[in-house]
């Protein structure tokens, strides 16, 4: 049996590092991938029971930190921990979970929950409000994960969830955690406070980071507690064992309040690597799994063939595709000119018919997003491209290096298609850099060296509303550091390595060079945001998140250049299945296998 992971890096080790020798890299290269095995685990059918065992791919999961941005996260917040509240089924709402009822103050800023009497951990122990605040201190602890944000082993607390003092306790400016607005009054009450009013806060609970552990067990237990036997769970499910590049099995938590609406016996998630489009589907075509997400080439032919175009089903809008920004030594991409120029020419329209499934992405916040409008859209224009190249000191792409698209994932169909509009609408060279995953979570952090420029490809989804499309990804934050000048940068990673630092200073020293080089737009954008934050009224709010939308868009630091559907294919057998555009796709509580 292989070792299983700890979320405790060895000695000298940071988090950061141990991530990334662990090669926890498809979240950070386009959400949480779902691909299928080759008969690697058998046909177990049966649970020992006798109930019917459900399997589903999904891929390597190195930790079961749900506070850690890894694929780990996502598959806890499925049912394997439950938190406060839990999606409806179309995700646009919340339902009780470990809370029965809440009650909100007229000011809307303190939120007071009532735990269930009757909630349990998967060991006996009763799920109670100071594991919710134990937690939450734990989250909102200093340690070698950056604060907050959207990269793979970062802290998974997304700073748009708006909770008194959580942004200042994590970077370490606020040690005094009586005045973060986390509290327990007894075992059954939970008071949250937020800094200022936010409609989404309780659909920001649902997110993974938001989800309790058994801090117990977690601190007595710091090398183990994740690892079967000790593992303990609160929702729906437990992971009774765990085995690396392999698979996960769940159980039901036969502790768990609401265990006559549990219906699956086994749940064996089979951990596997992307494979290529020609073996993709293999393990579900032969059987040998229940439920699996599909690529591009699949879906084209799970739609053509009469019986399986039965079996797919899609989520619409699920994800964006982007591109980002490289550093490098070279000046180009410094220019908005040419970044606004690669974006006026990428044929959104050509490209979106290039597999099922897509639309033009002509913004980095999605059209689910309520009060969306074409305001924030890209228009294209190729003559305003070649103009806009030629003012730049590009004309018809002369003197311009060749402009890179760096890829981690298996499938580079949508970056090959890329490239082809470039170098037929601008004349300029262009191509893709295929790297491993491994090789393309370094470099996309790195000042590319000599002429190498461009910008990594990658996909993300989240809750389509204004605090999470703006405030979360690509945040205020994440702008002006992508904003920075290369040599800037590269003193900025030096003080986010420096172990030397107390948090406190590292966050002073890093918010002074984002204060004093940071583009003037990136910085306009966080004033715009935190306004945003703070406004009182609804529709004060939304304008102003429209505005630091529409000029995050202007700085072309991020292109947005698709919006993805999801497909899933899904066994007859399997019933309950809900379906929802966010990323941890669906929860288990509703499923049922049957004949």
């Amino acid at each position: 049996m292989a070792k299983r992971a700890s979320s405790v890096p060895p000695a000298g080790q940071t988090r950061r590092d141990f991530l990334r020798l662990s090669g926890l890299t498809m979240a950070a290269i386009g959400g949480s991938w779902s691909l299928t095995g080759c008969g690697l685990f058998g046909d177990d059918s049966k649970a020992a029971d006798g109930q019917s065992t459900l399997k589903i791919d999904y891929v390597p999961v190195e930790v079961l930190d749900p506070q850690v941005i890894t694929n780990g996260m996502w598959i806890l917040s499925r049912g394997i921990s439950e938190g406060l509240v839990a999606q409806n089924e179309k995700g646009d709402g919340v339902l009780p979970a470990v809370a029965s009822e809440w009650k909100v103050s007229d000011d809307h800023l303190t939120y007071t929950f009532t735990l269930r009497d009757n909630a349990q951990w998967s060991d006996g122990k009763p799920v109670v409000a100071q594991d919710f605040e134990r937690t939450y201190k734990r989250l909102f602890t200093p340690a070698a994960t950056s604060a907050g944000g959207t990269t793979l082993g970062a802290n998974s607390y997304q700073v748009s969830t708006g909770i008194k003092g959580g942004k200042d306790f994590l970077a370490g400016v606020l040690t005094d955690w009586s005045k973060v607005g986390v509290k327990a009054n007894g075992d059954h009450e939970l008071v949250l406070t937020l800094s200022n009013p936010n409609p989404d806060f309780l659909l920001a609970l649902t997110h993974p980071a938001m989800l309790p552990l058994p801090m117990d067990l977690v601190e007595s237990k710091p090398k183990d507690w994740q690892n079967p036997p000790n593992y303990v769970s609160n929702g729906p499910y437990t992971v009774t064992e765990w085995v690396q590049n392999s698979k996960l099995i769940l159980v039901p938590n036969e502790k768990y309040w609401d265990r006559g609406n549990v219906k699956i016996g086994r749940i064996q998630v089979n951990l596997v690597e992307p494979s290529a489009a020609a073996t993709a589907t293999v393990a579900y075509e032969n059987g040998e799994t229940d439920l699996v997400q599909l690529a591009g080439p699949d879906v084209l032919r799970f739609q053509k063939d009469a019986n399986l175009s039965k079996e797919l089903q899609q989520t619409e809008n699920y994800s964006i595709l982007y591109l980002a920004k490289l550093r490098s030594q070279h000046p180009a991409m410094e220019d908005v000119r040419v970044r606004k120029a690669l974006s006026l020419a990428l044929d959104r329209k050509t490209l979106a018919g290039v597999q099922p499934g897509q639309e033009p992405g002509v913004s980095l916040v999605t059209s689910r997003t309520g009060g969306w409008d074409a305001s924030l859209g890209i228009k294209e224009d190729v003559a305003e491209a070649k103009r806009l190249l030629a003012e730049a000191g590009y004309p018809n792409g002369q003197g311009l290096p060749p402009v890179r698209i760096l890829v981690g994932v298996p499938d580079t169909t949508l970056a090959d298609a890329m490239v082809d509009s470039w170098t037929k609408q601008l004349g300029i060279k262009a191509s893709v850099d295929h790297v491993e995953s491994g090789v393309y979570t370094e470099r996309r952090w790195q000042v590319q060296k000599g002429n190498y420029i461009g910008f990594y490809y990658g996909t993300f989804a989240g809750l389509p509303t204004w605090p999470t499309m703006v405030g979360s990804l690509w945040s205020p934050k994440n702008v002006q550091e992508i904003s920075l000048p290369s040599d800037q940068w590269q003193k900025y990673q030096a003080v986010q390595e420096d172990k030397n630092l107390k948090p406190a200073d590292k966050t002073a020293q890093l918010d002074a060079i984002l204060a004093g080089h940071a583009s003037k737009p990136a910085r306009e954008i966080g004033t715009l945001v935190d306004k945003a934050n703070t406004a009182a009224d609804d529709a004060k709010r939304m304008e102003l998140y429209k505005q630091a939308a529409k000029l995050r868009e202007e700085q072309y630091l991020y292109l947005p250049v698709l919006w993805l559907s999801l497909f899933h294919a899904v066994k007859p057998k399997v019933h309950g299945l809900q379906l929802r555009a966010y990323p941890d796709y669906f929860y288990l509580k509703s499923l049922s296998v049957g004949s």
